[in-house]
C-alpha cells in the first residue's frame, strides 16, 4: 500500500521499512509503556499469544547485544551470528554478557524447561534480560506466588494492534467507510496484514488452520489434557455465551465439566484473560463480568464453526457474506467500545438492561461520563437515531455518542453522531504532538 499512506521509519539498526505489513508491527511495537519498559535495560518478561508482534517488538526496535531464539529441538540459535549453540554453551555466554552488563534477549525460552529457569533464579540481577514466551503455563509459572522468579521480571502482556493504529494504516486506501472499518477491525491480527485487499468474510477461511493452531500453541504440553476446556469456553463465548453462568452451562451440556458451577471455571477464566485471549468487562451497576474475544477474527472464526461448521466444509462466498454479517455489527460494536476507552482514558462497561439497551457506558470513579451506541448496518433511518436517542438519555451521562458506518446527512440534538472517518481523525489527533509554542 503506498500514496499517502506509506510510512517511512527507520528502526536502531537502520532498517527501512515501507510496506504495510511493516507500518502494522511498527504500530503495535512502538506502544510508549511497552516500548519504554524495554528501554530501560532492565529484566522483563514479555508474552502474549503467538503471532502479536512480540519477537519483532524487541528485535527491531530495541537495543541488546545478543539475540537467542530457542528451537523445537533445544537448540540455540545466535540469531546475529546465525549459529547454532548447545545448551552448555548458550549458558556460558548468556552468563558473561549479563556479568559484563551486556543486554540479552531469549525468544521461546520455555522450550529449554525448568532447568532454565532454575538457572536465571540463581543469576545475579545484572545487565538486561529480555525473555519472550507464547505459552500460558510460562506465564503462569513466572507469575505464580509460589515462582522463585516472581518480583525478578517486569511483565509486559503483547496484545493485538489499536483499532486506531489499522485505522490510520488504511485511511484513504479503502473508501467504502462500512468496509474500512471492518477491514480495521480483522486487522487488528498482525497475520492478516497481507490480505488488505481481502473482504472479511474471505478470512476465516484463509485462516481455518491457522487460528486454532494460534490459540493452541498458548497451551504447553503439561496442560494438553485441559485443553478442550479452553477450547470449549472459546467456544462458548464467540456463540453469545458470555457470562461465567452461561459458559458453566455451556461446558456442562458439551460434558466438558462434571458439573454445572461457575465457580469451578473461574480459573480457566483468569487464564484466558490474562494470556489475552479473551476480555472481562463489567456489567455497570451490577456484580458481573462479561467475557468476550480480544481478537474480533478469532471470535468471527468461532463463531462460524460453531454455528455453521466451516471448519469441515466448504461454504461458498454468498452464504459465508450472510453468516458473517450475522455477527460483524457485535464485533465491531466491542473494537469500538475498546477503542473508545482507549482515547478517552476511560474504565468500559457493558450495559445490561431488558427495559433499554446500550452497547457501552465510560466512566470515572463509577460515574457514567458517556453513553455509547455503535449502529452497524448498510443504512442508518430516523427510526434508529430516535431510539438511540432515547435509550442513552436514560443513562444520564454528559455526553451520548452514537457511532455509525456513515454520518453523512444524520442530524441529532443529544448525539455525537461519529462515523469511520470520524474517529479515525480523533485518535489522529490525540497522537499529534503538543504544539509547544503555544504558552512560550
Amino acid at each position: 500500500m503506498t500514496g499517502k499512506n506509506e510510512r517511512r521509519r527507520r528502526d536502531p539498526k537502520g532498517k527501512l521499512y515501507i510496506t504495510i505489513t511493516a507500518i502494522i508491527l511498527i504500530v503495535i511495537i512502538e506502544r510508549p509503556r511497552e516500548t519504554e519498559l524495554l528501554r530501560k535495560g532492565r529484566w522483563t518478561f514479555v508474552y502474549g499469544r503467538r503471532k502479536t508482534g512480540k519477537t519483532f517488538l524487541v528485535e527491531n526496535f530495541t537495543e541488546y547485544d545478543d539475540f537467542f531464539f530457542v528451537k523445537r529441538d533445544r537448540t540455540i540459535l545466535l540469531k546475529e551470528e546465525w549459529e547454532d549453540l548447545d545448551y552448555r554453551a548458550f549458558l556460558r555466554i548468556l552468563r558473561n554478557d549479563l556479568d559484563s552488563g551486556k543486554r540479552v534477549v531469549v525468544d521461546e525460552f520455555h522450550r529449554l524447561g525448568d532447568d532454565f529457569l532454575d538457572h536465571i533464579h540463581s543469576l545475579p540481577k545484572k545487565g538486561g534480560l529480555v525473555l519472550i514466551s507464547s505459552t500460558l503455563h510460562t506465564a503462569k509459572t513466572l507469575m505464580d506466588r509460589n515462582s522463585p522468579l516472581l518480583g525478578k521480571f517486569v511483565e509486559m502482556p503483547v496484545s493485538l494492534i489499536s483499532l486506531g493504529d489499522t485505522l490510520l494504516a488504511l485511511k484513504g486506501s479503502v473508501r467504502d467507510k462500512k468496509r474500512l472499518m471492518e477491514t480495521a477491525v480483522m486487522m487488528r491480527e498482525p497475520i492478516t496484514a497481507d490480505l488488505t485487499d481481502t473482504d472479511t468474510p474471505e478470512m476465516p477461511s484463509r485462516f481455518a488452520l491457522t487460528i486454532p493452531a494460534l490459540v493452541g500453541e498458548v497451551f504447553s504440553e503439561e496442560e494438553r489434557k485441559i485443553t478442550k476446556t479452553y477450547e470449549g469456553i472459546i467456544r462458548a463465548t464467540a456463540s453469545g455465551k458470555n457470562t461465567s453462568g452461561q459458559i458453566s452451562s455451556f461446558l456442562h451440556s458439551r460434558r466438558l465439566m462434571p458439573k454445572d458451577d461457575p465457580s469451578v471455571i473461574q480459573q480457566y477464566l483468569n487464564n484466558l484473560v490474562r494470556f489475552g485471549i479473551l476480555t472481562k468487562t463489567p456489567v455497570w451497576n451490577k456484580n458481573r463480568m462479561l467475557y468476550l474475544h480480544r481478537s474480533p477474527l478469532t471470535h468471527l472464526y468461532y463463531y462460524l464453526d460453531e454455528k455453521y461448521n466451516i471448519g469441515e466444509r466448504t461454504v461458498d462466498r454468498r452464504q459465508m457474506e450472510d453468516y458473517t454479517a450475522e455477527v460483524m455489527p457485535k464485533i465491531v460494536e466491542a473494537s469500538v467500545r475498546e477503542f473508545i476507552g482507549e482515547l478517552f482514558g476511560m474504565t468500559v462497561h457493558v450495559h445490561q438492561n431488558p427495559d433499554f439497551e446500550a452497547d457501552g457506558i465510560l466512566g470515572t470513579f463509577k460515574r457514567p461520563e458517556i453513553a455509547l451506541e455503535v449502529k452497524w448496518k448498510d443504512s442508518i433511518r430516523g427510526e434508529d437515531i430516535r431510539k438511540a436517542e432515547e435509550n442513552l438519555s436514560r443513562i444520564n451521562a454528559p455526553r451520548n455518542i452514537l457511532v455509525v458506518p456513515d454520518n453523512t446527512g444524520l442530524r441529532s440534538s443529544s448525539l455525537e453522531i461519529l462515523d469511520v472517518e470520524g474517529l479515525a481523525e480523533m485518535y489522529e489527533h490525540k497522537l499529534e504532538p503538543p504544539d509547544e509554542s503555544q504558552g512560550t
